[in-house]
């Protein structure tokens, strides 16, 4: 009953306008960072780690634009995951160098496509249906019900949905070994990982794309979904650091960190920066999410 509550919840959701989604997600996020809730203060923590420089008044215009541009991408997600392609289509303006992606299939070694939680990165699957198949690695929600519910839209386009195990792992090895596509979020907390910098900060940071490009050759490029002011979307490639590349492991992953880096620094105000991205530590270092809380350390 609860699985088809939400799904019921997310088709009337998916059915509103594009401009209306996005009302209500600036007024979510303007809400959010009026009565300072758990997003805001975690985005705060963020900003202070990784814009130090900023002042306090342009810290909190970042703050608001954050959240805001979050609450957008939440309200926007159901109609990503179930609206179909002739409206979807309508919602992206364009792409800025999609020759980046070209070049790197045509080589037929594989292709790895690192795509930051920036912009609305869920409209990445409908894009890439026009063009062809790919496989995504996600990481499945707790909840059965809800896990349910994410494999069935989010693999409605015809692309492959793999989850973070033994066995999706495989089959990303596979994909590419065959010169498929692989999608991956390159900035999520992983179980095990490096610690390398992230804007000057240790981040925990997943060494299974440097082992892939190490194993199979395969070719990575940077996309993000950037929202326009006018509410569209531009699908926007970038090159990746060339460090990726790198037989030493940790080089490579370093380079993943700093690839993320540029695509953010282009557009910091849609990043998002309420996500615990440093909630697993180095040992000795303080934890910085226990806001009113007694400090613990790592």
């Amino acid at each position: 009953m609860r699985g088809r509550f939400v799904e019921f919840l997310l088709l009337v959701l998916a059915r509103l306008p594009r401009q209306v989604s996005q009302f209500l997600g600036r007024l979510v996020g303007y809400v959010s960072y009026l009565f300072r809730t758990r997003a805001y203060q975690v985005t705060v923590a963020n900003l202070l780690l990784c814009f130090p420089e900023l002042s306090a008044a342009d810290r909190q215009k970042l703050v608001n634009k954050s959240l805001q541009s979050t609450g957008q991408t939440l309200m926007e997600t159901p109609a990503a995951w179930l609206a179909g392609n002739p409206v979807l289509e309508k919602w992206i303006a364009g792409t800025v160098s999609s020759e980046l992606l070209d070049e790197a299939i045509d080589a037929g070694k594989g292709t790895i496509v690192l795509l930051p939680h920036l912009g609305n990165w869920e409209l990445f699957n409908a894009y890439f249906a026009t063009r062809g198949k790919m496989t995504a690695l996600y990481q499945p929600p707790r909840k059965p019900h809800q896990q349910k519910i994410m494999q069935r839209v989010r693999s409605r386009f015809g692309n492959e949905l793999v989850a973070t195990n033994v066995k999706g792992v495989a089959r990303l090895y596979r994909v590419l070994e065959n010169g498929g596509v692989v999608t991956i979020l390159p900035d999520q907390v992983p179980a095990s990982g490096l610690y390398v910098p992230f804007f000057g900060n240790a981040a925990l940071t997943d060494q299974l794309i440097s082992r892939l490009v190490l194993k199979t050759g395969a070719r990575v490029v940077a996309a993000c979904v950037v929202r326009l002011d006018g509410g569209q979307f531009d699908i926007r490639f970038s090159l990746v650091d060339e460090g990726i590349y790198s037989t030493d492991l940790e080089q490579s992953v370093r380079a993943i960190n700093t690839t993320v880096e540029n695509c953010v620094k282009e557009y910091p105000a849609q990043y998002q920066w309420e996500y615990k991205r440093f909630k697993v530590r180095p040992s000795g270092e303080k934890r910085i999410y226990r806001f009113g809380k007694p400090d613990v350390f790592h």
